[in-house]
């Protein structure tokens, strides 16, 4: 979903909140570092003079100005990345790396959102293979019901997808994906819309079964020591393991009612029915897992988890790692957190984020001065790596560094109208 916001009494009562969320780490989690070692580079253009920090992904009308109208599905804005590495497709579809985001069409409520695909040979997404392709829709989410009563789909968004590789290319369930859903009647305000998270499977990426509603993800009172209830569950990002019981893991986000969010994590052993834990408690009892911390750029929310597991060379668990969405009391600008544990529930943050705002005193604007968002990070495989020229020459690819790190962002325009989320990507080690 787009950007988060905050009511006036937010920001009215920040003592009150800040106590509510201090604290860091959820758990028995290791004392936080003062500094995350990672060193992160943003995407530049090298064809301009100087290089210029660009989006991979832009609004469609921004990328064609010419073909593009309003009725497409990412006309306005692309938000919410989710990218992966299958290196199978290559030889069939002459693609290897996929990026599932967020797409509007129009600027003004209500939005509408689906779930878009592009692939493409290369990390930065040129060229395109598979271009601007709608994958999942309100027309294929089946109705909510509550109390009997079914409701309309409305929106699609937020998704997170992973990959089976010990599976074949177009096996039947190869891909599965799970996303937030938006519910509201036709007619009614767009803030009264209801959520859930929704999970889809997939042979090639492009045509999915129909969804399904995922069970287990109602947060309890302790997630919300206010008012004992929560706003929305929002933004899953799920892994799974080679564990035998419970494979999955999901992180996520809850808004609560006071405008700020936290971060819980399940586990599942389908992928559809999930419990909550946190390391102590599971169920109604849990609580969050992660609430921001040590620093200061996120001590009044934490959003849009993306869950990572690094593992040696021999496929052992070296630590689990977790990118974020922060904002913080004293800007309210958004910036990408990380936070590390050993087990998945205990988490250790940061005093600084990895990834913050590019420059706003840079003309024409920079696509990502303002806010950035929605982080989706990969590890990929080392063969054949970056393309440094002749695209059929595998003797002139370079490695790919440890992570890549894709983000949603918008820029710092004058007229709030005009920022955009555009897609960004950060390389490092």
């Amino acid at each position: 979903m787009p950007d988060h916001g905050y009511p006036a009494s937010l920001f009215l009562s920040l003592g009150l909140a800040a106590a509510l969320i201090s604290g860091g780490c959820g758990g028995a989690g290791t004392p936080p570092q003062q500094q995350p070692v990672l060193d992160l580079s943003k995407h530049r253009d090298s064809n301009l003079i100087p290089p210029r920090v660009v989006p991979v992904l832009s609004d469609r009308a921004t990328a064609d100005p010419i073909n593009s109208v309003p009725a497409d599905f990412d006309f306005h804005e692309v938000d919410s990345p989710c990218a992966l590495e299958d290196p199978s497709r290559q030889p069939i579809f002459g693609d290897r790396f996929l990026l599932f985001y967020e797409g509007s069409c129009c600027a003004t409520a209500p939005h509408d959102y689906a779930i878009g695909l592009v692939s493409s040979p290369e990390e930065d997404f040129n060229p395109l293979v598979i271009n601007r392709t709608i994958v999942m829709s309100p027309a294929s989410m089946p109705p909510l019901i509550v109390n009997g009563t079914p409701i309309d789909p409305r929106g699609s968004a937020d998704p997170t997808v992973i990959v089976d590789h010990d599976s074949l290319v177009n096996t039947a369930g190869r891909y599965q994906m799970w996303f937030e859903g938006t519910y509201g009647s036709a007619g009614t305000p767009s803030d009264t819309w209801q959520s859930a998270i929704l999970t889809c499977t997939s042979a090639d990426g492009i045509s999915w079964t129909t969804p399904t509603f995922c069970s287990g993800l109602e947060p309890g009172p302790a997630f919300d020591t206010l008012s004992g209830n929560v706003v929305r569950v929002a933004d899953p990002s799920v892994v799974k393991t080679s564990a035998f019981t419970d494979p999955y893991r999901m992180a996520f986000e809850v808004e609560r009612t006071d405008g700020s969010s936290v971060i819980g994590m399940a586990f599942s052993n389908d992928g559809s029915a999930w419990t909550i834990r946190d390391g102590v408690l599971s169920g109604a009892p849990a609580g969050p897992s992660f609430s921001g911390g040590p620093g200061t750029f996120d001590d009044i929310a934490v959003h849009a988890p993306s869950l990572a597991r690094e593992t040696d060379a021999q496929g052992n668990l070296v630590e689990w790692m977790m990118f974020y969405e922060g904002r913080g009391f004293l800007d309210n600008d958004t910036v990408i957190g990380y936070a590390t544990s050993l087990d998945g529930y205990s988490w250790s943050g940061f005093n600084l984020a990895i990834l913050t705002s590019s420059s706003d005193n840079v003309s024409p604007i920079l696509f990502d001065s303002d806010d950035l968002k929605q982080p989706s990070m990969i590890q990929p495989s080392q063969y054949p790596g970056i393309d440094l020229g002749d695209p059929g020459d595998p003797n002139d690819d370079a490695p790919y560094p440890r992570f890549l790190l894709y983000y949603a962002a918008d820029g710092e325009e004058p007229l709030v109208a005009d920022r955009v989320n555009r897609i960004g990507l950060a390389t490092g080690s």
